[in-house]
């Protein structure tokens, strides 16, 4: 999909229906048509008084194991990125998401289905123009082994890689450039974790709805999946694209860059947003 200058927003209303990824609890997301310049909305409609939780970075209140936004310790809302690597995908800037709880549907781990859901409805541009954040000077983000550094481009890019010390993953490539087909090469790729980490992700409460039916599990000899066959010789280092085009997404407007990123996950890619909106800040 090349770039799509005016604002885009869906023409009618789609549901999507499942258990969170981490709270296991069942939940209904609602995708509604938001006007222009209204950003990326998740209302609460089981809570009193619908609380709005705009996509927005000032707004993350949790980054262990997936990105989370929040008012307080009531109002919140897990595990958005999957979700908003969809809209990112498919160049979406105005959009309602109604929730009856507090996680969106995991679906299969990948962004597929939101992606397949919002095509069939239709996304429409709008009149306003988008307000593209193109980046002029280079910013580079580092701790331990991550890398995650913006360069200036004529276009949106990343260039992810990822290191395992695991024969099914060691190290992998992936470079994706707007105008590359979101939905076929991106949004199929399902999140993983290694065995290992299970009862850690369980202790802390996390990983409630996870099952083999929406997650890659990785044990020392291969992968658990019953008649699993991975939907890309690399697969890891997609999801790990797809995360980080969902976490970009909180940035609140479409960002024009090159960006390179070496082991990232969510805590860095936090960090490096806030650091990136300092700098254009002029902190």
């Amino acid at each position: 999909m090349e770039q799509n200058n005016r604002q885009q927003t869906i023409r009618k209303e789609t549901l999507i229906k499942g258990v969170g990824l981490h709270t296991g609890r069942k939940c209904r997301a609602l995708f509604k048509p938001a006007p222009e310049n209204s950003g990326i909305k998740f209302i609460r409609v089981d809570l009193p008084g619908r609380p709005v939780l705009e996509a927005t970075l000032k707004n993350v209140v949790d980054i262990i194991r997936g990105t989370t936004l929040g008012i307080n310790d009531e109002v919140r809302v897990y595990t958005i990125e999957h979700v908003l690597s969809a809209l990112n995908g498919l160049q979406i800037d105005n959009l309602t998401i109604e929730l009856d709880d507090n996680e969106p549907p995991v679906a299969d781990g990948s962004a597929q289905e939101f992606v397949k859901a919002l095509r069939e409805c239709g996304v429409v541009e709008q009149n306003a123009q988008k307000n593209i954040l193109k980046i002029e000077t280079p910013l580079e983000y580092t701790a331990n082994q991550t890398l995650i550094r913006i360069d200036p481009s004529d276009t949106f890019e990343i260039d992810c890689e990822i290191t395992y010390d695991h024969p099914m993953i060691k190290q992998q490539r992936f470079v994706f450039r707007r105008g590359d087909d979101y939905p076929k090469e991106i949004a199929p790729a399902r999140t993983f974790c290694f065995d290992y980490e299970i009862e850690a992700l369980k202790k802390k409460g996390l990983a409630k709805g996870g099952s083999l039916d929406n997650a890659i599990v990785i044990g020392p000899d291969g992968i658990y999946n019953p008649e699993f066959k991975l939907r890309f010789d690399n697969e890891f280092v997609r999801h790990k694209t797809l995360d980080l085009m969902g976490d970009l997404m909180l940035l609140g407007q479409p960002l024009q860059g090159k960006i390179t990123a070496k082991r990232c996950g969510h805590g860095h890619n936090i960090k490096f947003i806030e650091k990136l909106m300092e700098q254009l800040r002029g902190e």
